[in-house]
């Protein structure tokens, strides 16, 4: 028997070798590759109720944004912001959707009522035109939610970057403040709190984003609010006159070697009391014909739009807001939360605690912080949705709620 050399043998090894790599080559490309994403979406809250402004107040507006800045100190966001981080790193998601991401500036001692008009930018002939709006000048930093939370995030080793060209800056609005006794008596020197609201898409850092882009919403709540301003005559009737500018973000990147869309938002609160097509409701309306069509046109699929979109999945039944009949049946974005592998024990709420953040029980009672999606050529495999924030023990040390909203984290996983 004719013995095999040893350069025989290493090349029948070599050939063995091939034959096998062409083998698992050809098996691996007979199945479908995979394809994963994890998002999370959180109204983070800005830490009271600032629709104050528009009631009554024994002694004025000043008075009601004075409440406003206590309760939201009260509220005490960079303490919520670890609680926040915390139920993010439970999830380790590519992408966050943020909304009401607020940046809070003040100037001590105001000038918005000031007497020589220094803080007050009249629209017209005054008095004959009375509007005017409050200059924006405040600039001593108070409270930057954006950044609260990206450093609670990376206390906790998780590296994310905030996508600026994907994260729209909304409503700038500057008002003053003032602490008053039970006779309207002012007990403090007033001050200028100025509400900066912007919604802001994080990335995680290690991920490229290929194309990115923002705006602002087309069709937005006028505000007209009657009040006295002070001149050197003595108190005169105004109007303050602005709008409730809200926006959205939009975005594409690469994980792994998959490309996804996402898109996030805020729409108009709308109002359960009013049909579709009027007041806050046809503002709503509007928003969500528009952020539809940009989700819909600008980018490829698969798309993900991720936000509180203020409008429950009986909207078109019960609830008079408009928003999510329009994204599911007009544009036919599917609601992950319906569509996830394990039907959910729960029905997922997510609005809306107590403006204090300290009930004891969760007062979450509708779901209108959504991921939807339009999944293009891809077969989803895996859908996990999760609730975040919404357990007792999800509070923070001092036993406030992490947001008056809860959030929302959807993991998706595809074949291709």
């Amino acid at each position: 028997m004719k013995r095999i050399s040893q350069s025989s043998r290493l090349v029948l090894l070599a050939l063995f070798s091939l034959m096998f790599a062409i083998s698992a080559s050809a098996e691996a490309a007979g199945k479908p590759r995979k394809a994963k994403i994890k998002v999370v979406t959180y109204n983070l809250y800005v830490g009271a109720d600032i629709f104050r402004v528009f009631s009554p107040t024994p002694c004025g507006v000043p008075q009601a944004v004075n409440d406003i800045h206590n309760i939201i100190q009260a509220t005490n966001f960079p303490e919520r912001a670890e609680a926040i981080a915390d139920q993010i790193m439970l999830q380790d998601p590519h992408v966050i959707g943020l909304q009401e991401v607020s940046l809070i500036r003040t100037q001590f001692p105001g000038n918005s009522l000031a007497p020589d008009g220094s803080g007050i930018e009249f629209l017209g002939d005054f008095p004959t035109d009375p509007r005017f709006t409050f200059k924006l000048d405040a600039t001593t930093v108070a409270y930057d939610y954006l950044q609260l939370l990206l450093d609670a995030l990376a206390d906790r080793g998780l590296n994310y970057v905030a996508v600026d060209s994907a994260s729209p800056v909304n409503a700038d609005t500057e008002f003053p403040a003032i602490e008053f006794g039970p006779d309207c008596t002012p007990l403090s020197v007033p001050i200028d709190l100025r509400l900066t609201d912007r919604d802001v898409t994080l990335v995680r850092a290690d991920l490229p984003v290929n194309i990115a882009f923002k705006g602002n919403f087309q069709v937005n709540t006028p505000i007209e609010l009657p009040t006295l301003i002070p001149t050197p005559g003595g108190l005169v009737p105004a109007v303050y006159v602005t709008e409730f500018t809200r926006g959205w973000g939009a975005l594409n990147l690469t994980i792994k070697d998959q490309s996804y869309s996402v898109f996030n938002t805020h729409l108009e609160v709308g109002d359960k009391t009013l049909p579709p097509d009027e007041g806050l409701n046809l503002v709503q309306f509007a928003q969500a014909l528009e952020i539809g069509f940009i989700a819909s046109t600008t980018l490829p699929s698969p798309r993900i739009l991720v936000g509180d979109i203020n409008s429950s999945p009986m909207s078109g039944i019960t609830d008079p807001r408009p928003a999510y009949f329009i994204l599911t049946n007009e544009y036919g974005l599917a609601d992950v939360w319906n569509i996830q592998d394990k039907p959910p024990a729960k029905p997922g709420f997510t609005c809306c605690q107590s403006e204090l953040l300290d009930n004891s029980r969760s007062m979450l009672d509708e779901r209108i912080d959504v991921v939807l999606t339009d999944f293009g050529e891809l077969v989803p495999e895996k859908i996990k949705v999760y609730v975040l924030g919404d357990e007792p023990a999800d509070k923070t040390p001092t036993g406030l709620w992490p947001s008056d909203h809860a959030g929302v984290a959807a993991k998706l996983s595809f074949e291709r």
